[in-house]
Formats: structure tokens, sequence, C-alpha cells
């Protein structure tokens, strides 16, 4: 019985203890509400199919992006896709092309968003992720205002709810505000560890005093309120969009000959409530 199924299981087997006992104490047994989520993708679909086009797009390029980054983001299924077992797969490949006698290694790669698709503000938004954990990579779920287009960063603020850059065992969170420089951060690294097993990964974003909670699997590891940061801008009214990529260099500096490609990021599951 997989993870899924499971839950089914447990949930359905609630709710008819639950109906059983009302019916035995003589009261009319009523239907519960489905709880519907604000966004919800659990990835099923045909192996190899594309993710949603409803709820996902792309952006397209790179080879420079965020601190010369290596990878060039594109839209093929060689780089995203479903695995059929309810997973996206995000997948950095590495070819070696050679022209007029010279090589150049290229790294391909995705990056999802749901700009334009979906954005809130306010809320709990929620992944369950694995990752491949290496130096040279960079896999990142993260959330940007949706006025990136028309201010630009890092006046839209950003939301780094994981990140490893492969160098460290370490989990990366930060939450950026639209100081001058950009740099204004908050990170905890202290004792969050990252792992190629599956994780839980969330942050509450609180509608009264607009501060981020981040958790991993059910536990809390870092808050971040208003009064930690000059210029802070969650309390602007403005929604987040969602991010998931998996970059190659940048930060986390080039691949040793050590690391096998194709590597990929695996989702089992975004919600956001």
């Amino acid at each position: 019985m997989n993870r899924r199924t499971f839950l089914s299981a447990a949930a359905a087997t609630g709710a008819t203890a639950a109906l059983a006992q009302c019916t035995s104490c003589g009261g009319t047994a009523t239907a519960r509400p489905a709880f519907r989520y604000a966004f919800a993708d659990d990835f099923e679909g045909p192996a190899g199919s594309a993710p949603d086009p409803s709820k996902w797009a792309y952006d397209l390029g790179g080879g420079g992006w965020g601190g010369k980054e290596l990878e060039v983001y594109t839209s093929s299924r060689e780089n995203s896709f479903l695995d059929g077992n309810g997973n996206l797969v995000i997948r950095a490949t590495k070819s070696v092309q050679t022209t007029a006698g010279r090589s150049t290694t290229v790294y391909r790669s995705a990056r999802l968003k749901t700009l334009g698709k979906f954005s809130k503000y306010h809320g709990t938004f929620e992944a369950r992720i694995k990752l491949d954990v290496a130096r040279g990579l960079w896999p990142a779920w993260w959330m940007i205002g949706v006025n990136f287009p028309k201010v630009g960063w890092p006046k839209c603020g950003e939301v780094d709810i994981l990140e490893n850059y492969g160098s460290s065992f370490l989990v990366n969170t930060s939450v950026h505000t639209p100081d001058n420089a950009g740099t204004n951060v908050l990170t905890d690294q202290s004792a969050i560890t990252v792992d190629d097993e599956w994780h839980t990964w969330r942050v509450w974003w609180d509608p009264v005093s607009d501060g981020f909670t981040f958790y991993k699997d059910g536990l809390k590891y870092l808050a971040v309120e208003p009064e930690q940061m000059a210029n802070w801008c969650y309390g602007s009214g403005v929604p987040m969009f969602m991010v998931l990529n998996l970059a190659i260099g940048g930060s986390a500096g080039t691949p040793p000959d050590s690391v096998q490609f194709p590597v990929d990021l695996l989702v089992d599951y975004v919600r956001v409530w």
C-alpha cells in the first residue's frame, strides 16, 4: 500500500467510524464537505507527460542567471516531466558540444513557476520534496512577489523556503526584503539537515503579523518577524507566486566530475491553503 492509498484508507476508516457513531445515537448522518486547497498539484498523470499547464509555466534561458549559474532552462520533457508514480521530475542534464575543435559543457534543466497561474497573499505553503544532494547542484523551492515583472528584484521580496548549495548538508532558508543592496537576508543553517530522502517543507505566512514560520516534517525550525528586518515589505498586499527549479553552478560551484548526470529534483505534491 503506497502513501496516498494508506492515507485515503485511514481517512475512509475514520469517516466510517464517525458515521456509525452518529447513526447509533439516533442522529442524522451528514457528509462533511471536502477540504479545498487554494492550490494543489499531486502530479498524477502518465509517465513522461508535462506538468499541468493550467498550474505551471516555465522560465526559459539562463546560462548566467542567479549569479553565474551554468544551466540553460528549457520547457523540454527531457528536463521536466511526470514519472507516472505521482511525482514531478525536474531533471538536469549534462552534454559536451564540440565546435571548431573546441568542447563546451552544456547543462540543461527546468524552472517551473506559478506566475500568471496562481499566487496568494498569506497562508500555508507546503511541498514534499526529494533532493539529489551533491556539489554543484542548487535545488530550490521559493516564492517571489507577483510585482516582480514591474518593480524587479529585490523590491518584490523573496522567500526561499528550501535551498541547498550542495557544498553542505544543511538547509538554506531565507527571507529577502527590498533594501538597497538586496542582501537583507535571515538564514537558518544551524541544525536543519538535508539528505536524499523525502521530506515535507512548509512555510506559514501569518496574516496577523506578516511574519513567516518554517517547518521540516512538521517541526518548526525558524520564525522571521517584521521587527527583525529593515524595509519589511510583506504587509504591502502583494501576493507571491511559487518557483521550483534545479540550478547548476552559481553559488553551488561547478559540479566535480564525480557528480553523475542526469540528476533529479523530485516533488510529490505542492499544496497551499
